[in-house]
Order: structure tokens, then C-alpha cells, then sequence
């Protein structure tokens, strides 16, 4: 063999390991997302198997969610969570892009909430609530992938809202401060749908989250209310409020039940037009559109609690700041009212709720429609 056959045969030789060892190595290997806050503090990574890391709870902002120790094990769409963490549901729940949302919480041991009877209840410092977002391939089928996992956690100096997304290859969901956008495609009523899903942003979540009392503004979670809990949990069968008191983490529940206001499931055909209205506006609009919230300025004020159906549940209520005018309802005109019209929209400067979804949830647009056509005539409408 002369020195050029040598020469090309060692050259290919070395050409074949390299790719071999990138193979085994470099084209396998998975970056981690870095830590948008810098290092990540030695309090997240020196956490004990299989205990709940209570110091990073109460002060760090973690680069990973496994650093927090909430979860025992978890996978894509498996997961095993702390034995002192408990699971709740919400009879109503936000609309984001057909999402199923699987809820949790933890308290410090000994801490209890304080019941309220129509506004967030009093969760004590410690407190932390866990929101797992899985997004279905078909709306009318099982299977599900998880996409994000968000903590509102409550520290000395407020509520923490902290948006992990979640990593299938790595089973973990990494802090994630600016948010994220990626592709999905979902099935519904056997049309496929392809779509942005927006993991928020802190930013983002502090718009929804905002609540202003005496002048001083602050966050908030928007689920745990009375009227949202006050319903028999569907695995337990037990009522849900009762639950909570009965294993000691909820105070001051009055011992009637039947005086709580309660929000019916919108989707329930068993309760009036009316309450399915109301119900779906309160879990879906009434955080923003409230007293101290980010759209007081709209005159909006949607609470379930609200009884009279006036000016401001949108009778004759002006669409301010919309290029598209008009009422956000005319009476007895569904077709034309502002409401169910920007519930259809997806365009970002036109859609209701502006953040949080991309698609459309045309049954409960179709809901709000069918209400407004059932109210009395007001002269407004002419």
C-alpha cells in the first residue's frame, strides 16, 4: 500500500469515529434551558430525595420544578404527587385552548386558609398552588401530553407566579420568565386545529392575576373562591368545601351550605340559561373585569355574586377601547353584542380574553349569544 492509499484509508478511518462519536454523544446529549434568573441558588439543588424543599418554597425561584420535591415522580403523563399535597377542582374553569387543567395544594403544616365569602379565600405564607396545563390530541379522547406547570406560591412579600414549561425528554419543566410559543395541532368535533400555545409570561400572568384594594395593588389566585369549590368533587363525591374543612386546612366554613353561592357548571343544561351565562363570564372575564382588576376601566363588572343584570354585566355598556364600537350587550341582539362577537375573534387587539387562548371556544360563545337573545328589550338596542 503506497503512502497516498494510506494516507486516505487512516483519513477515513478518523471521519467514521468522529461520526460514531457524534452520534453516541453530542447528537444525543439534551442542553438544559438556562436559569433566567443567573445561577441557580444552592437551596433549589441541594434539596432531600423525596422531601419537600420548604426553604426554596418560601424564597428561591428555582431553575427546575423537580427542585421544589412537590412531585414524587413524574413523567409525561404519569405523575405522583407529595402524600401532603392535596387535589382540588373547580366547576368552572378558564378556557386555554381546550387544555385539561389538573390542580393541587399545599400548606405548611398546621396553616390553615380563611374562608371569604365572595373573593379569593386568605391563604397563609407557604402556601403553594400547583396547575398542571395537558393538552389532549382529541378534545373527545384520552391521551394527553403535558405542556406547563405553573406555582403561585404565597411569600412574605405577596403571591409568586412562577411558569415552568415542561421538557418530555428531560421529565422536568424549567422556569421559564419571558414565556414560550410552540405549534400544536388539536382535534375537535373531528377538526384538526393548528395553533400557538403561549406559555405566559410573569408579566403576562400579573395582567390576570392583579387585584387593586385601597389603592394598593396586588396578586391574586382566581380559582379558590366559594361559589367555584362549593360542588361535590367528582372522584370523592364529597363536597368539596367540606372536604377541606374536615381535614383542617379551611376555617370559618359556615355550617350551611346551602347559604354559599355556588356557580354552576356552564356546561350543565340542568341549570338556567341565565346562571351558565353568568357562571362562565365570572371564571373566564370577572378577574380582569372587576373592581381593582386590569379592565376596571371597561365599566365591566362580571361576578357570579352580582344579582341585578345591568349596565355593568354589559347592558347598553359602551365597548370601550374597540375599534369595533357598539355595545358589549344589546338586549335581545346576540348576533351584534360585543361579548360573544370578541369571544369569537383570535387576533390579539380584537379577542376577549386577550391573553390566554388562541382559539376559539365556539359552545361557550354560542352560550353567551343564546343568553343575550333571551334578555328584555332595553332602548338601547333600537
Amino acid at each position: 500500500m503506497n503512502n497516498k492509499s494510506l494516507y486516505l484509508l487512516t483519513l477515513i478511518s478518523l471521519i467514521f469515529l468522529h461520526g460514531c462519536y457524534n452520534e453516541n454523544n453530542s447528537s444525543n446529549k439534551i442542553n438544559e434551558p438556562k436559569n433566567p434568573f443567573g445561577t441557580n441558588p444552592i437551596e433549589c439543588e441541594t434539596k432531600v430525595d423525596g422531601e419537600i424543599n420548604w426553604t426554596a418554597i418560601y424564597n428561591f425561584n428555582c431553575n427546575k420544578l423537580s427542585e421544589y420535591g412537590l412531585f414524587k415522580s413524574i413523567k409525561n403523563n404519569v405523575y405522583t404527587t407529595h402524600e401532603d399535597i392535596t387535589p382540588y377542582h373547580l366547576n368552572n374553569t378558564l378556557f386555554t385552548d381546550f387544555t385539561r387543567k389538573y390542580r393541587f395544594i399545599l400548606l405548611p403544616t398546621g396553616k390553615k386558609i380563611d374562608y371569604i365569602e365572595t373573593d379569593t379565600f386568605n391563604f397563609p405564607i407557604g402556601s403553594t398552588l400547583i396547575k398542571i396545563f395537558a393538552l389532549p390530541e382529541d378534545v373527545q379522547k384520552e391521551p394527553e401530553n403535558i405542556l406547563e406547570v405553573r406555582l403561585l406560591i404565597k411569600r412574605e412579600n405577596g403571591w409568586e407566579f412562577l411558569p415552568f414549561v415542561w421538557y418530555p425528554e428531560l421529565s422536568d419543566a424549567y422556569l421559564s420568565v419571558t414565556g414560550t410559543i410552540k405549534e400544536h395541532t388539536i382535534i375537535s368535533n373531528n377538526l384538526p386545529y393548528t395553533f400557538d400555545y403561549r406559555t405566559p409570561s410573569k408579566g403576562q400572568c400579573s395582567v390576570c392575576h392583579v387585584t387593586k384594594i385601597n389603592d394598593k395593588t396586588f396578586l391574586t389566585p382566581i380559582g379558590p373562591k366559594a361559589r367555584n369549590l362549593n360542588y361535590l368533587d367528582p372522584n370523592s363525591h364529597v363536597n368539596q368545601l367540606q372536604y377541606w374543612s374536615s381535614i383542617g386546612i379551611l376555617t370559618a366554613l359556615p355550617e350551611d351550605l346551602s347559604s354559599i353561592e355556588f356557580a354552576p357548571n356552564w356546561q350543565d343544561q340542568t341549570a338556567t340559561l341565565e346562571n351558565r351565562a353568568k357562571a362562565y363570564l365570572d371564571i373566564n372575564c370577572a378577574h380582569c373585569h372587576s373592581d381593582g382588576g386590569s379592565g376596571e376601566l371597561s365599566g365591566l363588572r362580571l361576578e357570579y355574586w352580582r344579582k341585578d343584570i345591568d349596565y355593568k354585566h354589559g347592558i347598553c355598556n359602551p365597548s370601550h377601547g374597540w375599534r369595533g364600537g357598539g355595545f358589549d350587550i344589546w338586549p335581545g341582539r346576540g348576533e351584534i353584542s360585543s361579548i360573544p362577537i370578541r369571544m369569537r375573534h383570535t387576533e390579539p387587539k380584537d379577542r376577549m380574553p386577550p391573553i390566554g387562548r388562541s382559539l376559539v371556544d365556539e359552545e361557550a360563545a354560542q352560550l353567551i349569544s343564546d343568553w343575550i337573545d333571551t334578555l328584555p328589550y332595553e332602548s338601547c338596542a333600537e
